[in-house]
């Protein structure tokens, strides 16, 4: 267990229950900055005034029971421990947003049972939060970015990713990515694979991809593999940028280049001819 120290609103009407809990605690060296309630009104009160990583609580209190206090909590994970449950307020406990529903047994082996339960509803919060945080800057970024089963089924794609080629999210999951690359009806123009400048004299591989009305346009794609936590490969990311106004804008630069290599020559020519004419006549 982690030594993190949990800040655990503890709700028991039950003072046998209330000591058994901190005994447990101090004798385990249970690292939680705890504040018991002995009912639904103190609890409501001390969430008003407190931030907790977790809320434990019985089910039947004197003035309410936990469904009230799950009504009440906003993000953080709620423990429900009775001892006189059964299945179908389990399933209703979860229903209402509990993450785990305990039993109490004589012999008070449920104490051990709550402090697994804690620890793996605090990781589970902190990776939903990372994940929330992810799916936040995936969504909003300008880059288009689907991600491919192995199989090359298209399983997710973001906001700038429908913009971009023209299809409604609907519409392009579970079709392969195969659809988004310029089939073998190419021209000069729309070849597969280019290579354009970027800085100084270094060069980047671009690609041309179809929109879903099937207009082609160029651009920068990263892909990589995502593996699972046994190594094994189980999707890939692809990260596309339309470089539609940057290669649009090397071809003015390249065409402006050449005329003035042009003009360039062609007055080099010009005073060339005039010396070999002054050469002539002296």
């Amino acid at each position: 267990m982690e030594n993190t120290r949990h800040k655990v609103l503890f709700i028991e009407d039950n003072q046998l229950d209330q000591m058994a809990f901190k005994r447990f605690l101090n004798e385990n060296d249970i690292p939680y900055d705890c504040i018991i309630a002995s009912s639904v009104s103190e609890a409501l009160q001390a969430l008003d005034s407190n931030q907790f990583d977790i809320v434990i609580t019985d089910h039947a209190l004197g003035d309410g029971t936990a469904f009230e206090i799950l009504k009440s909590v906003k993000n953080i994970p709620v423990i429900i421990v009775t001892g006189a449950g059964d299945e179908d307020t389990a399933i209703k406990a979860w229903k209402a947003g509990a993450y785990d529903y305990l039993i109490k047994d004589l012999d008070q082996n449920y104490l051990k049972a709550i402090t697994i339960t804690v620890e793996n509803a605090i990781s589970h919060k902190k990776a939903e939060k990372k994940l929330q945080l992810l799916s936040g800057a995936v969504m909003s970024t300008d880059d288009s970015i689907y991600i491919a089963n192995m199989q090359g089924k298209i399983v997710f794609v973001n906001k700038a990713f429908c913009k971009t080629y023209g299809y409604k999210e609907e519409e392009i999951i579970g079709e392969n990515s195969t659809v988004l690359w310029v089939g073998k009806q190419q021209t000069e123009n729309t070849r597969s694979v280019f290579q354009t400048r970027t800085v100084g004299s270094s060069w980047e591989v671009g690609f041309y991809h179809k929109r879903k009305d099937d207009g082609v346009f160029p651009i920068s794609l990263s892909r990589s593999t995502i593996k699972d936590s046994n190594g094994n490969e189980v999707a890939i990311v692809g990260v596309a940028r339309d470089i539609s106004e940057r290669i649009l804008i090397e071809d003015e630069l390249r065409s402006e280049n050449q005329a003035l290599k042009k003009q360039t020559r062609e007055l080099k020519e010009k005073l060339g001819m005039e010396h070999s004419c002054t050469a002539t006549d002296t």
